[in-house]
């Protein structure tokens, strides 16, 4: 993949970035391999990597792995500086708060969660998140740069705001504006699996791949679709709501004001009160111990998740699935399932099989996803 530069100089933050985001997804790199990718000339590169070691972004580390031995000098590899960039990733829903810090590599630390009254309205619940965020950062031993917010629900990415919660009576509830009155810090917020999908583009299974979708399957479903190496954008909100395609029609009653959606019968929530548990830790342990219920109910989710994919993707035929939230845990085992049904009824899957996959950033996907929107839009992909 060539990431093309430009050698001007009023467009050297825009190469510092390319060249950063050139290591992030296939270094450590010598010079003249980075040079080569982003077709910036040697002389350009030599300077940008000279300054950004210099800033501390990134360093080198040793000489280049070659697999043909060549006369001359050994190249000196390049990599990211991981821990001298810190960003706050948010995940929120009107229930919780989680929290932890983010670097350049998509590492995370200091995790938090914290649970949100639910007697607040929405005057009380934005100055509840703002000052859990302060109270957070001013607790830190690192300078955090900026910060992610990933929201659960409809967000209006152009204007900041989180779209009218029908369930609470809520109207458009204009968070950023409210955070950046309050907190002195760049701050990105988007839909929570929008932004999971750029983690995986960064950090996962994403990094390599043109065109893949990233499925949520936790306490409701959803999905982001990064299209030509970019997140997929529609309309006001980005669009991305699978857990409200029609599964079955005239089924069960929706919130959303639909029936029969995928929500309702394939989500955490659905499992949790169709096995009229507690939560899904209740449901883990019974698939330890091999319950039949318990695997025959999550087995047909997955089978229903499979079904609603294989009409999606008839339509738009992307390489890769990444399965991301709770019930990707391998205990679990949905990611076979989903794939067999998604290739087996795909018209286009028969012709090109499609490859689903657990993302591979663990369970605080969320937190990284977060901290992923505040790297890749302040630092990875600054504009000049």
């Amino acid at each position: 993949m060539v990431l093309k530069g430009q050698n001007t100089t009023r467009t050297k933050q825009l190469n510092q970035s390319l060249v950063m985001r050139v290591l992030l997804q296939h270094g450590p790199l010598s010079r003249q391999k980075i040079a080569e990718m982003t077709e910036l000339t040697p002389a350009t590169i030599t300077y940008i990597t000279a300054e950004l070691i210099q800033e501390g972004f990134i360093m080198e580390r040793g000489d280049v792995q070659e697999s043909k031995k060549r006369a001359g000098r050994k190249s000196i590899a390049l990599d990211l500086q991981e821990n001298s960039y810190w960003v706050l990733g948010v995940h929120i829903s009107m229930e919780s708060l989680q929290l932890g810090l983010v670097n350049l590599k998509g590492t995370t630390r200091h995790l938090q969660t914290i649970t949100v009254p639910a007697s607040f309205n929405q005057e009380q619940y934005v100055e509840f998140v703002a000052s859990e965020l302060i109270q957070y950062i001013e607790s830190q031993d690192v300078n955090v740069q900026s910060i992610g917010i990933g929201a659960l629900g409809v967000v209006d990415i152009e204007n900041g705001q989180l779209i009218g919660n029908d369930r609470l009576g809520w109207p458009d509830v204009p968070l950023l504006a409210y955070l950046k009155k309050k907190i002195n810090l760049p701050i990105f917020l988007d839909n929570n699996v929008s932004a999971m999908a750029l983690a995986e583009k960064m950090f996962g299974h994403g990094r390599n791949v043109a065109d893949f979708m990233c499925l949520y399957v936790g306490y409701r479903i959803g999905a982001s679709l990064v299209l030509n190496g970019e997140l997929h954008r529609s309309g006001l909100t980005g669009a991305g709501e699978f857990g409200h395609m029609t599964y079955l029609p005239d089924g069960k009653p929706c919130w959303c004001g639909n029936s029969g959606c995928l929500n309702q019968y394939a989500s955490e929530q659905a499992i949790v009160e169709e096995l009229q548990q507690n939560d899904i830790q209740s449901i883990l342990q019974q698939v330890r111990d091999r319950e039949p219920k318990t695997i025959r109910v999550i087995d047909k989710a997955a089978e229903r998740i499979g079904v609603v994919l294989a009409s999606f993707v008839n339509m738009i035929h992307v390489q890769k699935v990444v399965i991301c939230g709770t019930l990707s845990h391998k205990e679990f085992s949905v990611t076979p399932t989903i794939e067999r049904e998604v290739n087996e009824r795909s018209f286009l899957a028969r012709k090109e099989a499609i490859d689903v996959v657990p993302s591979e950033l663990g369970e605080h996907v969320e937190i990284i996803g977060a901290g992923g929107l505040a790297l890749w839009y302040g630092l990875y992909q600054k504009q000049a």
